[in-house]
């Protein structure tokens, strides 16, 4: 029942009345925070639920919420679920950017309305200009509800989602993740459970609230009790000194984010700038990925626990918004003591660790032969249980594709996630996605593999901004790859250094690299949680339309 969530959510407001349960940390340090009691926000949010309903009704379609991190997002948030909408969180569109993904979204779920906060109301208006098809949907910013009065009293239960989770789109067009109340407070209670989070916890979450990682990292807290401190994405990536900086000011347990953030920080945060840095207070550092390099994991625990950085805070989480958020990982010890081994085909992967709880609905299948393989061997995750997500908003032929796959002589639909991994036991090898892998005299390599290799080349390159992409479906063992700078203003021997990449790719697994071409630092295309869009960099490519090319 959609009321579900909400009254667990306001039952914990009312809780901590008090208590400051979200903080909207500023950009730098010296400005001020905005605290927020349970007692303002429970407040806060029966207000905006009634100019929502007096306005809009949740009946006749979802609510886009198009507007920064920041109270007004996480009060807009709350008074919806309070009222009975289903949320679909958006990013703002740029000035002068692309508006494809934001009108993709809002041309599939169809809204009553665009709501965003003052001042933001032309620039969204602009965005719909550009639709293919410009429905006539209202873009109104907060100050242009109508009144209502307020009731603590909530709507009668129904069968409406309550989250319209978009995909980052790595392999695909965005789509809406169908998520009911029972997904999330699944989901919620799953990562209470794996990473021992409650009352006690403190999380800082940076990562985009209209991303699942960003979204569940603002619920999850409150649903188990913690506190949370928001910090604007922007901010983080303009100063990542300032994710650290708060982790050791707000002592906070758990934070985390996809591997780029971890690999921005290596490279970005001066040695200055960590004076005075405590990290000592972080439990539970989760990096997400598809694949997430050991290298990295390493990396960042040797720079940083000279300042009290526990190094087994620091864990791969394996997760995708079609199981609601998180699937695996742990920094919970293996209870399989004998695995030593790295798998083959998974050297430099940083393993997920697989909970009891997930353990009994995970399996690793042949996407050909639907059936499911042995330890050891590369497969599709295929998952079941609560947390999975009830299909694709209006996509009945993906809903079915996607999830109501079956196994032989095992009950009920699959998942099938489309990622590749390797299971050993207790441990997920997640090594990349079906549909980004690089085929050579029968051999399956994964696109990062490439990458990776590729950039250990030439120091200036950065695996984490990478392509490699076949040219076409019918060649074998001949692919492209485009690459970006680690840092802006590096220089490299282009010529020398194709040649080493070439070289080493070849002698690795037979592919040949004819075209190899490099970017500057923020020009291959990225989906919202900052991965590149593999597909879209290759035809982007083709049709002239990415700038920052070096010779």
């Amino acid at each position: 029942m959609a009321t579900v969530l909400a009254e667990a959510i306001f039952g914990h407001l009312a809780r901590r009345s008090d208590d400051a349960i979200v903080t909207i940390c500023a950009a730098r340090e010296g400005q001020v925070d905005q605290a927020l009691s349970g007692a303002w926000l429970r407040e806060a949010a029966y207000a905006r639920a009634a100019a929502l309903v007096a306005s809009f009704d949740p009946a006749e379609g979802p609510l886009a919420l198009a507007m920064p991190c920041g109270a007004d997002f996480v009060v807009t948030l709350f008074g919806a679920l309070h009222a009975g909408f289903t949320v679909v969180p958006v990013a703002l569109p740029r000035p002068g950017a692309q508006t494809g993904r934001f009108n993709g979204i809002i041309e599939s779920c169809k809204p009553v309305a665009i709501l965003c906060t003052s001042g933001l109301t032309a620039r969204l208006q602009a965005a719909r200009q550009g639709a293919e098809s410009e429905a006539a949907i209202p873009v109104l910013d907060l100050t242009q509800l109508k009144s209502g009065r307020a009731t603590s009293r909530f709507p009668i239960a129904s069968a409406r989602p309550v989250v319209l989770q978009y995909t980052s789109g790595s392999t695909r067009a965005p789509r809406g993740v169908v998520l009911h109340a029972e997904n999330i407070l699944d989901n919620a209670a799953l990562v209470s459970a794996t990473w021992g989070q409650d009352s006690r916890s403190v999380v800082l979450n940076w990562a985009p609230h209209f991303h699942d990682m960003g979204l569940m990292g603002i619920l999850y807290p409150i649903l188990f009790g913690g506190v949370t401190h928001l910090l604007d994405p922007f901010h983080m990536v303009q100063r990542p000194h300032r994710w650290l900086s708060l982790i050791s000011e707000k002592k906070a347990t758990i934070s985390g984010g996809p591997a780029f953030a971890f690999a921005h920080c290596l490279q970005n945060v001066r040695e200055e700038q960590c004076e005075g840095l405590d990290l000592s207070s972080w439990q539970t550092a989760y990096c997400g990925a598809e694949p997430v390099p050991t290298e990295l994991l390493e990396a960042f625990r040797e720079r940083f626990v000279p300042y009290g950085f526990n190094p087994r805070a620091l864990f791969a989480t394996y997760g995708l918004a079609e199981f609601t958020l998180m699937a695996a990982g742990t920094n919970t010890v293996s209870a399989d003591k004998a695995v030593n081994v790295v798998p083959d085909g998974c050297e430099g992967v940083e393993p997920c660790t697989i909970s009891e709880d997930v353990r009994a609905d995970l399996r690793i299948v042949d996407p050909d032969a639907r059936c499911q393989v042995a330890d050891g061997t590369a497969g599709e995750i295929w998952m079941r249980g609560p947390s999975v997500a009830h299909g694709y908003f209006n996509d009945e032929a993906e809903t079915e594709a996607t999830f109501a796959a079956v196994l032989p002589d095992e009950e009920g639909n699959w998942l099938r996630t489309g990622d590749i991994a390797v299971r050993e036991n207790d441990r997920l090898y997640v090594i990349g996605r079906l549909k980004d892998l690089l085929l050579a005299n029968g051999r399956k390599i994964s696109a990062p593999e490439v990458e990776w290799l590729a950039a250990e080349q030439q120091p200036e390159l950065n695996a984490m901004a990478a392509a490699a992409v076949m040219l076409d479906g019918m060649t074998t063992g001949k692919a492209a790859l485009f690459i970006e700078l680690r840092r802006r203003g590096s220089k490299i021997e282009a010529d020398e250094a194709r040649k080493r990449i070439r070289q080493a790719v070849m002698g690795a697994w037979s592919i040949d690299l004819v075209d190899i071409r490099f970017f500057r630092t923020g020009s291959l295309p990225r989906t919202s949680s900052g991965k590149i869009q593999r597909r879209l960099v290759a035809n982007a490519i083709r049709n002239g339309e990415i700038g920052g090319e070096l010779v």
